[in-house]
């Protein structure tokens, strides 16, 4: 069969603007325009040293259709949402709640209300869009992982974390019933044509719910969520994409939960505006502390009855100095207004029930504008 005809459209970013020069080309494919290829030159082979000098930034729309990235505290163009089944009730969790690190029911002894979860996170989607934010429903086509029955499956950011370039998919350390969410994770990003740009392999342990201090900085931990290993390999991919990485250490779980234990560095700390940082003390490393108050960073501090009520260290940044925050958390949603942060207050009350986790934690961010680097932020 001989195909006549070859389309090419133009490539609209989510704000409307266009990302790739490209006109549309309805014509017989014989009489496309060579002039379209960068390294044509008329009688000669392809010019590779033109090729050479083409950045990958350049070809991400004209590849994948929009220029997927989301680092630091720019404005919020596009998320993934996955909504909460009747799978997270099972039995099979409810009835060994340490297990699956059902640790808001463990600290509270009531049984999560799911329909309420389901209202609250179709709420959080609607909040989004009306803050000029495209969501992306996603939705897992099975439960199952590699060792059984996977949990959490509503926590979009367990999907990944999206950079400049692509995706960054995980290996979970935290608990065996999240091994295999990767599988997924790269069928769920195909599906809107996100880039998958690494995985990590060997015995590497990397779960990337960690904070952006800057457009160029990343703060990570080391823990229960993510060993020597990963740092080793995903180092250079990150260099690669501009981004400097600060690593600290996270606190641990061992037989009980009663002292915390928050394993995810976006659960105790979040950078919300320009040098503006919302932390938790009690389990924040003092090297990252350090490191903040060196480079003049002022930090809000979360109160212990806040941070186990409503972790509202794990807002969703919407842009510098505007923010999605737990209305619950009065205290330091008040702080934040008196640094200046615009904050939007929505119940989190039943998005809370199935762990501790907040706002972040269920929202997978996939397109961020560019926001301030840290060199922007010293001045």
């Amino acid at each position: 069969m001989c195909i006549e005809r070859l389309k090419i459209v133009s490539l609209i970013s989510s704000d409307g603007m266009p990302l790739s020069s490209r006109l549309s080309w309805t014509g017989k494919i014989d009489d496309y325009p060579m002039e379209n290829y960068p390294d044509y030159e008329p009688g000669k082979p392809p010019r590779t040293e033109k090729l050479r000098k083409l950045d990958y930034a350049e070809e991400m729309p004209k590849i994948w259709g929009q220029n997927w990235g989301e680092t630091g505290i720019g404005r919020l163009r596009e998320v993934a949402l996955v909504k909460p089944t009747e799978h997270e009730l099972n039995p099979l969790f409810v009835n060994h709640p340490e297990y699956f690190l059902m640790i808001s029911t463990l600290r509270t002894g009531k049984k999560p209300d799911i329909n309420f979860m389901i209202e609250q996170v179709e709420d959080y989607g609607k909040l989004l869009h009306e803050n000029g934010v495209k969501v992306h429903w996603l939705q897992y086509p099975d439960v199952m992982g590699a060792y059984g029955p996977l949990r959490k499956l509503f926590v979009a950011g367990n999907l990944g974390l999206v950079v400049r370039g692509g995706a960054i998919l995980f290996r979970f350390g935290q608990a065996s019933f999240l091994r295999g969410t990767e599988f997924y994770a790269q069928q769920l990003l195909a599906q809107i044509n996100c880039p998958i740009m690494f995985r990590p392999t060997g015995k590497a342990i990397l779960e990337m719910a960690w904070p952006f201090a800057a457009e160029n900085v990343l703060l990570g931990s080391y823990g229960i969520a993510c060993n020597q290993e990963a740092i080793d390999q995903i180092r250079p991919i990150l260099a690669a994409s501009g981004i400097e990485l600060i690593m600290g250490n996270s606190n641990t779980i061992a037989d009980t939960y009663s002292a915390g234990g928050e394993f995810h560095l976006d659960g105790v700390l979040q950078v919300v505006d320009s040098g503006v940082g919302l932390m938790y003390p009690n389990q924040l490393d003092y090297s990252l502390y350090v490191w903040l108050k060196e480079h003049n960073f002022r930090l809000v501090e979360v109160s212990t009855q806040e941070h186990l009520a409503f972790c509202p260290e794990n807002g969703m940044i919407l842009d510098a100095g505007k923010v999605i925050q737990p209305a619950g958390a009065k205290e330091t949603n008040k702080k934040l207004r008196d640094q200046g942060v615009d904050v939007i207050e929505m119940d989190t009350s039943g998005i809370g029930q199935m762990g501790f986790h907040g706002i972040r934690c269920i929202t997978l961010p996939l397109v961020r504008d560019p926001g301030p680097t840290l060199e922007e932020i010293k001045k």
